[in-house]
């Protein structure tokens, strides 16, 4: 076991220890390795002027984009990051770098440095699967990169000009490279930060209460904000077995370290509605980032992927010291706001999916498409037999203190025939169940028209899908 970090900044190995180790990577890439090309702006992960590039843990020919401002140096561990000083191959700019110059993306600049990196990261992208750069797939790259003076269009005009094959290939340029793989316990001035290896290791930590940090991109933006300064943290982050996906002839298991980036293509085949709702989940940089555990464990009443974990009937896997279980979500998940059936000792590992014969509805609102924060959000689980529901389950988020399941409801409607009247009259159940609140993010009278709204939705598609099958 050590006590110091150990990463790879533009190619150069860094050893990094004490109070250095617990800064933001955004700040001490620029405060003590004077690479001021990564700017910082929002603070929140939102803007992506902190845009850097680490290699991806899951298929190490590829690097991926990640908010510098929201991540700790020492959850970079064992990783080769590249900066916006790192493109430039010797005197050579990188495409991505051109591009910007030749179609005057840049205005005040501010914001160009992540940008370039995310387009960086496109550029390899593109070389690897050889295919050319379009339009759609510059604006599904840039959603977590905005702009505040130039305007995009010449920024997507850059990118669509970008030529892949001109590139040099970051990760030859950069290979792959050993990294000291032993656990890591850093201490500094009263703050514990343990980084194992192994669960046995991670269980025995835990016997104390520990902060267990997955992305940090809720965490990270609350210690930017001051509002979040723990004294004893873990990450699971190097524990090998906890970064697979395992597809079963009955379940798929989906270890804790798995960011929903990835998360997103493994679950395509066997839960192509939650793969498909997870493209406007958020931003690259932050799905790169955040795991499916991590936003579960978050239990906002407005989390994305709860709605549907709790209509697939997730199973949650824990452990401690003394003891290992698996409950269903349903019992995880408990009344009232962030409150879960989790001891202070235990920690989440996996969640399992169950295969099962059904087909799944899944909706977001909220105000903006992409990198957004939910207002409200509807998931269905639902077997249709002859026209009638054979099984039918359904979950809110944003309406309560925690995303809601109402059981007599799935059971009244189970049995009956397929019609836009069955789900009026439930629409009309639910809004006298739910207790919105009002926020920002809109009324309380807005949420319950949303949750009429997207009942009537479910219908209409379910119905047309029908005619079209018959």
């Amino acid at each position: 076991m050590r006590n110091f970090i150990s990463l790879e900044i533009n190619g150069r190995r860094e050893q990094i220890h004490g109070s250095d180790a617990l800064m933001t990577l955004a700040d001490f890439l620029r405060y003590r390795s004077g690479l001021t090309g990564t700017k910082i702006v929002c603070a929140e992960g939102d803007c992506g002027a902190c845009t850097v590039l680490a290699r991806s843990k899951s298929d190490p020919s590829l690097f991926e984009t990640l908010n510098s401002c929201i991540h700790f140096v020492w959850q970079m561990d064992g990783r080769q990051i590249i900066t916006v000083e790192g493109l430039r191959n010797g005197e050579q700019r990188h495409p991505a770098q051109s591009a910007m110059i030749d179609c005057h993306g840049a205005q005040c600049g501010y914001c160009t440095p992540g940008f370039v990196c995310s387009l960086a990261q496109l550029t390899e992208e593109a070389l690897t699967d050889g295919t050319p750069i379009n339009r759609k797939r510059a604006q599904n790259c840039l959603t977590g990169n905005l702009c505040r003076c130039t305007g995009y269009e010449p920024i997507l005009a850059a990118a669509c000009s970008i030529d892949p094959a001109a590139a040099s290939s970051l990760a030859v340029r950069y290979p792959v490279t050993k990294m000291q793989a032993d656990s890591v316990l850093l201490t500094d001035n009263g703050q514990e930060v343990f980084l194992p290896t192994s669960l046995a290791e991670a269980k025995q930590f835990c016997s104390s209460p520990a902060q267990i940090v997955s992305g940090s991109t809720d965490l990270g933006v609350l210690h930017n904000k001051g509002k979040w300064q723990p004294r004893r943290l873990m990450s699971l982050r190097k524990i090998a077995e906890l970064d697979l996906v395992e597809n079963k002839t009955d379940k798929v298991l989906i270890g804790a370290n798995v960011s929903l980036a990835r998360l997103e293509k493994e679950l395509e085949l066997n839960f192509p509605e939650f793969s498909r709702m997870l493209r406007i989940f958020a931003s690259p940089q932050i799905k790169n980032a955040a795991t499916l555990v991590g936003n579960l464990m978050n239990a906002s009443p407005i989390a994305d992927s709860i709605p549907f974990l709790r209509v697939a009937d997730a199973r949650i896997h824990l452990q401690s010291p003394t003891r290992s279980r698996v409950i269903d979500i349903d019992q995880f998940i408990q009344p009232g706001y962030k409150q879960l059936d989790r001891k202070p000792d235990e920690f989440v590992s996996h969640v399992e999916l169950p295969i099962r014969d059904c087909q799944f509805k899944l909706y977001k609102v909220s105000q903006r498409k992409d990198l957004d924060i939910s207002a409200v959000t509807v998931a269905f689980a639902y077997v249709l037999k002859d026209g009638k529901f054979a099984d039918f389950t359904f979950a809110l988020g944003g309406v309560g203190p925690s995303v809601l399941r109402f059981p007599s409801l799935d059971e009244s409607v189970r049995g009956r025939p397929m019609s836009t009247a069955l789900f009026h009259e439930l629409a009309a159940e639910i809004d006298g169940l739910i207790q919105p609140l009002s926020d920002v993010r809109g009324s309380a009278g807005y949420r319950r028209l949303l949750i009429r709204n997207l009942m009537l939705k479910f219908a209409q598609e379910v119905s047309a899908e029908e005619v079209e099958g018959a």
